[in-house]
């Protein structure tokens, strides 16, 4: 092993250690918690006005349903094939992730509530050989507790906490949980990972990774961070850093204060003439006016 390949395993198994904890299908499962006949059914959420479908259970993704399908264009499929279609009810779901954050933080204090159904958690304090264990009883009392299932992904950094929480959810064999603070798990998985599933790669950014010759996600932590900073900005060049180990991006254990809001809304059906077009957004647009 050469001495830059012993420095990395000395930072990917010897440092910080973060788990990134989130629900499955989160909003799914929440209807799920109260109404046991939804098991095993396909089940899908809607946005605000009924819109898009925001949430899939795995049944219902198996059916083809892609996140952000407006339900206009999928109603006759979810009729067909007997999918359960629930309007969005967000007093429920942020009920259920407060209860579910108040168990992460009876395991450790220090709790980033990154989204509604996400979590970062600092499990530094804990010897590596006790991670995983641990992680496994977190989710085991969340189940017992809440109803609601989750995958566990373990890292030295958020990037690589992230990518393990995705490991965790498409690899059956591990049970819900990843913890690529083993150094033997980090490389295995690096290597087989697409670039392309790496939190903060997108549709725009991962053609520009792909001309550089970057497939795997050990092709993007291997690389000059040089031409990745050029393509992708100082963004880009962080993600390798945090892919070596290296902590670029800190827990906010204090919530940002909200920069903006916004109430969106989508037709309920396809829209074909312009004054009908034309009458929805006045409406909106006066709607808007009034509320500043």
């Amino acid at each position: 092993m050469s001495g830059a390949d012993a420095r990395l395993c000395d930072r990917i198994g010897g440092g910080r250690a973060l788990a990134l904890i989130d629900g499955n299908s989160f909003y799914c499962s929440c209807e799920r918690v109260f109404d046991a006949r939804l098991a095993r059914v396909p089940v899908i959420v809607l946005s605000n006005n009924d819109g898009c479908a925001i949430a899939r259970t795995a049944e219902a993704k198996a059916l083809g349903i892609k996140m952000g399908d407006p339900y206009f264009k999928i109603r006759g499929l979810c009729e067909a094939q007997g999918v359960r279609v629930f309007s969005s009810n967000y007093t429920l779901y942020g009920d259920m992730s407060a209860r579910i954050n108040a168990i992460y933080r009876d395991a450790t204090p220090d709790v980033e509530v990154y989204s509604i159904d996400e979590s970062f958690l600092d499990l530094t304090a804990f010897m590596r050989r006790d991670r995983v264990a641990l992680a496994r009883d977190i989710r085991a009392t969340v189940r017992a507790w809440t109803g609601i299932p989750t995958c566990v992904g373990i890292g030295p950094t958020k990037t690589l906490a992230k990518l393990a929480n995705h490991i965790a959810k498409t690899v059956p064999e591990l049970d819900g949980v990843c913890d690529l603070t083993e150094p033997a798990a980090y490389e295995h998985w690096l290597c087989r990972i697409h670039v392309g599933e790496l939190w903060g790669v997108g549709r725009a950014s991962l053609p520009k990774l792909e001309a550089l010759g970057i497939d795997t996600v050990a092709d993007l932590r291997d690389i000059d961070p040089r031409p990745v900073r050029k393509a992708l900005t100082v963004v880009g060049e962080r993600m390798i850093h945090e892919l070596r180990g290296v902590s670029c991006l800190g827990l906010e254990l204090v919530p940002a204060r909200r920069k903006g809001c916004a109430v969106t809304r989508s037709f309920s059906g396809r829209v074909t003439e312009r004054a009908e077009l034309e009458q929805a957004v006045a409406a909106h647009a006066t709607r808007g006016r009034v509320r500043q």
